[in-house]
């Protein structure tokens, strides 16, 4: 196809001017003369100027075309060549200059062929055919969705001429009905044979009517396929009446026996989530919801007064965090167990969460009643069970709140419960307490204490001062305590015992431990480039911060210098009870060289079973025990005894609430190894005691020199 294009003319064929007006590209190939015609229209639908390059070469024609029409144009050239056939009449895609494709419908013929027999001259037209095809495709792709769409619905399509009485059925409807002899036109009557014979008596009068009138089905009922099976279908059907056609009606039926079975099965499920959404699925118990709704139905019935029992189960943590998550949650099937024994009659118990439970009784209970109720579940709850082999001891705490005129606007009744619970718990645990008035005082303080103590942990006002510890013998320096203080703004410095409580409440007790820590290693870092000597610190950590999983993996991130560092723990952080969680984290501690001591040893519940598995290295004698020795004897054999279990341990013996002379005198005659308290030096903020650092510093310049 190598040539020079031959460009129009004024003397082109008048056929050329009727093709172009009909916007049909006109091309003319005369191999013998090498002589090629395309016309403007042919470039146009391409999106060529008079100036682009035409491919002339075969090749090059093929790399405009569609990968999906090479092989047939191909075939189609080689029939042509073969004499198979003059007529050129194929369709193709072609590349348009933008780059998107177009589609041709190519008709032509053969003028001449060469001695040989190849053609010599074709002549032809191209048409743009993209609209027709795109039609084209998208008809025969909505084709194909509806078939997919009716076989996944299960649906199969029929017609009925009233006029003939003839029926149409397709494919899919005689396999509904389980028909094999595959005939599609069959008399319309039959379809009334597989009516199920149940429902016959209701749809036979149905259609007769809706035919009768001309209206439109629209019915849900049962059919006995060829093979006896009961399924359930839906008919549904639009009358129409033309000239044409007559009176017929165009339908489908869709099978829905799953819908059916799943209708039943989701109200089968939904009774049962029913059920599930208001009861606790481990000890079947009510949940807070159904607690609410039978409370509102209460009141919005009018019936009359309620008494409130919330109760806390005693040591439900220890049991799950020792014995596993099974364990805790036969405690609290066993504690379910207990309250349902001794809460009968008109009532509801419920668990509204973790180790709580509520008891709604539906009546005004006098007070006497209401102690021996709570008297008698505290003694049962108060006996061991046993877990498998494993002997279990739990207590309950309880709060009892009661109220004689129930109303919409009275719904604090359950809070008022679970503040006299608190007061119940505060007082010792497995105690039951009664709701008054001021505890609701008490409550807001610690509300309102807990707000401005975390406005106070946003804006930097947690801080820490330090305690100097001396050596006994020598009273020289020997080391430090953190002790956190709360400068709060408009306030000025709140003492531990002030805000820790509410602290350890609200469950931020860590996160003052943590920015404790921060701020120690901070001040470290900064007396040392100072030039510092800097004794090792102590620092508090709480029993909330040594059960936190996470706690080994943030000290982590800490750049903690080697043996600066120890973590005081308070005796009931370990209590002579294995947990995991503690034990990880201890071995932690160990592990990034920082010591551990026992603060306000013999207030608490530690054995020598549980100092000899913590292996701290020091203790604290508590200075409520200090106190007294100047007075008491029996108090100075106390602390003497003490001091001599440590170092029969091997631990080193820090006493606190050092204050006079006498106190320094005794404790060194027991050979108490160092000593702590506001008779040798109250506690400095952070640049105070970096100025002491200094002057300890000087002094023992001074020393040498002399």
């Amino acid at each position: 196809m190598n040539g020079d294009l031959i460009r129009e003319t004024a003397n082109d064929n008048r056929w050329i001017t009727a093709v172009l007006s009909a916007n049909q590209a006109v091309w003319d190939h005369d191999f013998e003369r090498n002589q090629h015609y395309l016309s403007d229209t042919w470039r146009t639908l391409r999106g060529l100027t008079i100036d682009d390059e035409i491919p002339l070469t075969t090749e090059r024609w093929l790399t405009t075309i569609h990968e999906n029409d090479v092989a047939h144009l191909t075939e189609e050239w080689r029939r042509i060549d073969r004499g198979e056939t003059d007529i050129i009449n194929y369709k193709f895609r072609q590349r348009h200059k933008e780059g998107h494709w177009v589609w041709f419908l190519s008709r032509g013929r053969v003028v001449r062929r060469d001695p040989n027999g190849l053609p010599a001259r074709i002549v032809g037209t191209d048409t743009d055919i993209t609209d027709i095809k795109t039609v084209e495709l998208e008809s025969q792709r909505m084709a194909q969705r509806l078939a997919v769409a009716m076989e996944a619905a299960g649906m199969g399509r029929w017609e009925l001429n009233l006029d003939t009485g003839e029926a149409y059925w397709d494919d899919r409807l005689l396999q509904m009905l389980a028909i094999k002899d595959g005939k599609n036109y069959r008399p319309g009557e039959d379809w009334l044979q597989f009516v199920h014979p149940d429902d016959r008596d209701e749809v036979y009068p149905y259609l007769a009517d809706r035919v009768e009138k001309g209206l439109d089905i629209e019915q849900d009922y049962r059919i006995l396929t060829a093979e006896g099976e009961t399924i359930h279908i839906r008919a549904l059907a639009n009358f129409a009446q033309t000239a044409e056609t007559g009176r017929r009606y165009y339908g489908v039926n869709l099978n829905i026996t799953r819908d059916k079975l799943q209708a039943e099965e989701l109200e089968n499920a939904r009774a049962l989530l029913e059920y599930e959404s208001r009861h606790d699925a481990l000890t079947k118990l009510a949940n807070r919801r159904k607690l609410d709704e039978a409370y509102s139905e209460h009141v919005a019935n009018g019936r009359g007064g309620v008494s409130v029992l919330h109760f806390d189960i005693d040591h439900f943590k220890q049991i799950n965090d020792t014995l596993g998550h099974d364990a805790g949650d036969a405690t609290l099937q066993h504690a379910a167990g207990v309250l349902q024994r001794h809460i009968t009659g008109n009532a509801l118990v419920s668990r509204v969460g973790g180790d709580e439970f509520v008891a709604l009784v539906f009546e005004v209970l006098d007070e006497q009643d209401l102690q021996a109720i709570a008297e008698a579940i505290i003694r049962e709850m108060s006996r061991p069970f046993y877990y498998g082999a494993q002997k279990c001891a739990i207590g309950t705490s309880i709060g009892i709140a009661t109220s004689q005129d129930c109303n919409a606007a009275n719904s604090s009744l359950f809070i008022d419960a679970d503040l006299a619970l608190y007061e119940a718990k505060k007082a010792g645990r497995g105690r039951y307490c009664f709701y008054s008035p001021s505890m609701k005082e008490e409550a807001r303080f610690r509300k309102k204490t807990f707000d401005e103590l975390s406005a106070g942990i946003e804006q930097g006002e947690i801080t820490c001062y330090y305690q100097p510890q001396f050596d006994a013998g020598t009273l020289e320096l020997s080391g430090l305590e953190a002790l956190v203080r709360w400068e709060r703004e408009g306030f000025g410095l709140i003492l531990p015992h002030q805000f820790l409580g509410v602290a350890e409440e609200m469950g931020i007790l860590s996160e003052i431990d943590h920015l404790v820590l921060r701020r120690v290693l901070h001040d470290i870092e900064k007396w040392e480039n100072a030039g510092l000597k800097v004794p090792p610190i102590s620092v508090n950590v709480s029993s909330s911060r040594l059960n936190d999983p996470t706690f080994a993996d943030q000290l982590r991130t800490f750049d903690i210098p080697a043996g600066m560092l120890s973590f005081e723990l308070l005796e009931s952080a370990f209590l002579d009870t294995k947990n995991n969680v503690v034990d990880r984290n201890l071995r932690a501690i160990s592990d990034l060289g920082i010591d551990i001591e026992i603060d306000d040893f013999g207030s608490g519940h530690a054995s020598i079973a549980s100092l000899l598995t913590v292996s701290p290295k020091r203790l604290k004698i508590d200075h409520v025990l200090v106190g007294p020795m100047s007075t008491s004897e029996r108090q100075r054999d106390l602390v003497k005894n003490i001091v001599g279990i440590g170092h029969m341990l091997g631990i080193k013996v820090v006493a606190e609430g050092v204050e006079t002379s006498a106190h320094i005198e005794i404790l060194k005659a027991m050979r108490c190894d160092f000593l702590q308290g506001f008779g040798l030096s109250p506690p400095m903020d952070g640049q105070s005691m970096g100025q002491f650092l200094a002057e300890q510093f000087d002094t023992r310049v001074a020393c040498k020199q002399a």
